[in-house]
């Protein structure tokens, strides 16, 4: 029994649902012909004599509306419509409509054998008809053997109903499985992949946190204990506090990753004005331009309109012009470009840094978190690498379409909005 608990717990979703709906359907068809078989004799047995009845009771009451002629008619009508057999007598045993069989089948019924009688349902009744005082005698006798017959029938012919409903119900359960498990295994292998994220990220984020950790602890200690070059107290302090700093930026932004995952269907989107939120971005870091004597070329179409949740795109442009002015060597260029697209009406941002470029095996990479291109990993040059990986999951969420380019002397961000 283990061994098959666990050959079916490590059975793919896709043969796990296979089996489910087969063995479902052919459950489904086992239990209709049951039904059929067992409950429809009784059924139509039942159904059979309540229409009779009925029929009887109506000719009964109707009769003092009749007179002979008409009362044959209905009987006959009767007999033809539901099969069954009549005599109709008056007070002295004359046979005024249908044949004697009712006497005939009392007469042998005795010798025949009980396996090989026809079974029949019986009915009894007196009828008067208008303008006469004579009383008349209907008896009807109802034979109950063609459905005992299709239920034979039925029994000979399981094997077939068995072998269609097994291909019907292997069919229907291998389109519905196919049908079913593909999108079911997208979602599940889409799970898996972000769970492998997941992992991968607390991983890095433990080295990230440990190192700068590690040397807070340390250069305390030797403080502490005055040893060595920790006696200069005033300027490990200063590079504690410099490494505090770094931890506190690095918890913000995974704060701030961990806020946008969180919210990232909650967005407030409206309409803004593109052209003023990017000179105010620009203008808010001209300080930063002008401290590495950058040259900013400024091309940036007027009212362009865009539709998003305002603070996560300030986020996202701000930490973009940021990059660019980080990453840029001294006296290079800073291209800032922004139009509207004939072609395909949307708009488009190109934010360009000149000075630098990045190795086309990376590109594929630099979305990923704490990735940096620097291999020191100094965040005084090269960030804590979480700054571009916040920009493409704040995109990702605007469903936005976003890339990266490496030219020969630059490197070219765009956003299609």
């Amino acid at each position: 029994m283990k061994k098959i608990l666990k050959f079916w717990n490590n059975l793919n979703i896709k043969y796990k649902l296979f089996t489910i709906t087969s063995g479902l359907l052919l459950f489904l068809a086992f239990i209709i012909y049951l039904t059929l078989y067992f409950l429809m004799p009784a059924y139509y047995h039942q159904y059979k004599i309540e229409l009779l009845k009925n029929s009887v009771n109506s000719i009964v009451e109707d009769s003092k509306f009749y007179d002979l002629d008409e009362l044959q008619q209905r009987l006959y009508f009767l007999g033809k419509k539901q099969n069954v057999a009549m005599i109709l007598t008056n007070d002295k045993g004359f046979i005024i409509f249908g044949k004697n069989e009712q006497h005939i089948t009392n007469k042998y019924s005795g010798n025949i054998p009980m396996s090989n009688q026809i079974k029949e349902y019986n009915i009894k009744t007196t009828i008067k008809l208008k303008d006469s005082q004579e009383l008349y005698h209907l008896e009807i006798a109802m034979p109950l053997q063609p459905i005992d017959e299709a239920n034979t029938v039925l029994r000979n012919i399981l094997p077939f109903i068995i072998i269609s409903a097994f291909l019907i119900a292997l069919l229907g359960a291998y389109i519905y499985s196919n049908t079913i498990t593909k999108p079911l295994i997208e979602i599940i292998n889409k799970e898996r992949e972000e769970e492998k994220k997941r992992k991968e990220f607390i991983a890095t984020i433990s080295h990230e946190l440990k190192t700068p950790i590690t040397i807070i602890s340390g250069q305390l200690e030797g403080m502490i204990y005055n040893v060595g070059k920790y006696k200069d107290r005033e300027t490990y302090l200063k590079k504690s506090y410099d490494c505090t700093q770094e931890l506190k930026i690095l918890v913000d932004e995974m704060m701030e990753i961990s806020k946008s995952e969180l919210l990232e269907k909650d967005l407030k989107i409206e309409i803004i004005n593109l052209s003023e939120m990017l000179r105010g971005l620009v203008n808010r870091q001209s300080y930063l331009i002008e401290d590495k004597s950058l040259k900013l070329i400024y091309k940036v179409e007027n009212n362009l309109s865009i539709k998003a949740d305002r603070e996560k795109i300030t986020k996202v442009l701000n930490n973009l012009i940021n990059n660019a002015i980080k990453y840029s060597p001294k006296g290079e260029k800073i291209i800032v470009k922004a139009y509207k697209s004939k072609a395909s009406k949307t708009v488009v941002l190109e934010i360009e840094n000149t000075g630098v470029t990045i190795e086309h095996r990376h590109l594929g990479e630099v979305f990923n978190p704490f990735f940096r291109v620097e291999k020191s990993r100094n965040r005084k040059t090269g960030g804590s690498g979480l700054g571009l990986y916040i920009v493409s999951k704040i995109l990702k969420s605007h469903n936005l379409y976003y890339k990266i380019e490496s030219k020969k002397n630059s490197v070219i961000f765009t956003i299609y909005f």
